[in-house]
């Protein structure tokens, strides 16, 4: 379980990653993200912390950091339970500062940048910080310097979304597109350049994968997958007309920066969906983009049973909107 894996056996860690965002990374893999995220944060992302509404950095990491580091040295609190214990020790000077203690991040989004704290276990319903040093002792943040940091970042996102191009990477890490060029470069040695139909930009491969893509048997069956909210293969790459048609791209990023869930047949969308629990019920409703054949629907059905397995239900079944 999720749970188990990131408040028992901390293998895994909820902090600020790529671009300013909450992300679910391996315990072991923090010095990577860190040194090669941390000053992008500080010098692009991080800009609007700036005075009057926020202390100034000088400020932050004289005075804030260190009572945030002090008050969390008993253990996790709330963002709330870490309002009070700061304010109590700044008396007036936190007052300039509404926003110190944001719902979207604020000053911990800067600690977690910083490599002071992480996410630790919930307070019930609520989020809890943590210290990174008391949370993940054997994990050494300075283990690694930052242009290895990037490299090593950009190989693992070829790992996972590879074939891509260095525009896909700078979209999905937030590193500038200079930086992520020499992130590029250095890591050379690792890629394979690769062209793909009806695709103008240089893509890149690990070359360890090469052979994996070669030996792929485009003739088996169709393949379907029924893709959650906020799926990562809907947030890797910066073009996404490789996996989504011009005219269904806003039915699929919505606004406010929602992302449907979608129905990815052979690795394109054809569809999204949406689903309704009720006792031991549940109701998938497909809303497909094209007319879907009975193989195609006999394998959507097969997924839903799965997915009636993982919600524990009795009856799962389909419906299809048109």
């Amino acid at each position: 379980m999720l749970d188990t894996a990131l408040y028992k056996e901390k293998s895994l860690v909820k902090t600020w990653c790529m671009r300013g965002t909450l992300q679910i990374i391996q315990s072991d893999d923090l010095p990577i993200y860190h040194n090669a995220l941390n000053r992008m944060w500080f010098e692009h992302h991080g800009r609007y912390m700036r005075p009057p509404e926020w202390p100034s950095i000088e400020q932050r990491q004289r005075v804030i950091y260190p009572q945030i580091s002090r008050a969390l040295a008993k253990g996790p609190l709330t963002r709330k339970q870490l309002s009070s214990a700061l304010r109590q020790k700044l008396g007036n000077s936190a007052q300039p500062y509404p926003r110190l203690f944001s719902g979207w991040g604020g000053i911990l989004k800067d600690t977690a940048y910083s490599g002071l704290t992480v996410c630790g276990t919930p307070c019930g319903k609520e989020t809890c910080f943590t210290r990174t040093d008391l949370w993940l002792p054997r994990v050494n943040l300075a283990e690694i310097g930052e242009g290895q940091a990037k490299e090593q970042l950009l190989l693992r996102y070829l790992q996972g979304y590879g074939p891509a191009s260095l525009q896909d990477f700078s979209y999905w890490s937030g590193l500038l597109a200079g930086e992520a060029r020499a992130t590029f470069e250095g890591a050379r040695f690792d890629l394979a350049e690769i062209r793909v139909k009806n695709c103008a930009k240089a893509l890149f491969a690990l070359k360890c994968d090469l052979k994996r893509l070669e030996e792929l048997n485009l003739s088996e069956e169709s393949s379907v997958c029924l893709l959650p909210k906020f799926d990562p293969c809907l947030l890797g790459h910066k073009d996404r007309a490789r996996i989504v048609n011009k005219e269904h791209m806003k039915l699929i990023y919505r606004p406010a920066g929602d992302i449907a869930a979608c129905l990815l047949l052979n690795g394109r969308i054809v569809g999204t969906w949406v689903y309704r629990k009720s006792g031991k019920k549940l109701t998938i409703m497909i809303t497909p983009f094209c007319r879907l054949n009975k193989n195609i629907l006999g394998q959507i059905e097969h997924c839903i049973k799965d997915m009636g397995s993982f919600f524990g239900v009795q009856e799962a079944r389909m419906m299809l909107s048109h």
